[in-house]
């Protein structure tokens, strides 16, 4: 309501500048001590120019751009589920940013994604913090019709971009708006379940309730393959992964975790991709 009396009174107040200016313009020497002249044809164009422009919907694009810069959603107003980790509300920068990070090779990244977690046609697949989709997307091509991809992330912005981009793709699978903390689904679900530069996000007791989670719908025999920063502060190559939220993570230090959750045959390695590691592990087959 604030925001809407401000519009109005600037609104006004251009008004009344431009008639003011257009007065300048027809009295000139008659009224004022100076001439009017250009000035006041300029002044006159430039402020009733502005009065049109907030009168016609200045106010929403200013609104859009508030939005915009401190990454409020602008349309979806679906409530986000409770969690302790960061949540990222800016979905299509996300995307605008992996974009510059990877010089336009994403798709080639969750390609090897895919390759390395061993995907194979006709299973089930969750991808857990799956941002705007696009590794659930590719996760699907996979697995083909006898296969189903799940994708959840606590971010509504993310699962209406990612339900987006499967339309355009023409790809059948489901994304849900839902935290690690508190997966949706039934015990013995999946046979792998992804996790993407998502960990870091986490508080320690909140990464850990999540590994025992993702332990939980995992059938047996069945995989966790997760990506994200690794080896130290100091032997690492980009800027963005030295950053003061990622500088202390190393994905391989889980291990003792994975191994509490009941997670086994652990292994890491270098996802070849700047700074990223990946580690993947496997629940009892009995």
């Amino acid at each position: 309501m604030r925001h809407r009396h401000l519009t109005l009174a600037a609104a006004l107040v251009a008004f009344v500048l431009s008639m003011a200016a257009v007065l300048a313009l027809v009295l000139g020497r008659k009224w004022l001590w100076f001439g009017a002249g250009t000035a006041a044809v300029i002044l006159a164009a430039h402020i009733t120019l502005h009065w049109v422009a907030v009168g016609l919907g200045g106010a929403s694009l200013a609104g859009y751009g508030f939005r915009w810069l401190h990454g409020h959603p602008a349309e979806d107003k679906t409530p986000a589920p409770r969690t302790t980790g960061r949540v990222i509300h800016w979905a299509w920068r996300y995307d605008l940013l992996l974009w510059a990070i990877s010089l336009g090779r994403e798709s080639a990244f969750r390609q090897k994604q895919i390759d390395l977690a061993g995907i194979a046609a006709g299973e089930s697949v969750l991808d857990v913090g799956c941002g705007t989709g696009t590794l659930a997307i590719a996760a699907k091509r996979r697995v083909g019709e006898s296969g189903k991809v799940y994708g959840i992330d606590a971010s509504p912005e993310m699962i209406a971009r990612a339900r987006k981009k499967a339309r355009k793709a023409g790809v059948e699978l489901a994304f849900d708006t839902a935290a690690i903390e508190a997966i949706p689904f039934p015990d013995a679900t999946f046979d792998v379940v992804l996790s993407t530069v998502m960990l870091h996000h986490l508080p320690d007791q909140a990464r850990q309730e999540g590994i025992r989670e993702i332990r939980r719908v995992l059938k047996p025999g069945g995989r966790l393959f997760a990506v994200d920063f690794g080896e130290s502060e100091s032997e690492r190559h980009s800027r963005i992964t030295r950053h003061r939220n990622h500088a202390h993570f190393d994905i391989r230090q889980l291990t003792p975790e994975l191994n509490e959750a009941g997670l086994r045959g652990v292994t890491s390695g270098k996802v070849g991709f700047r700074d990223l590691w990946f580690v993947s592990s496997t629940t009892p087959t009995g």
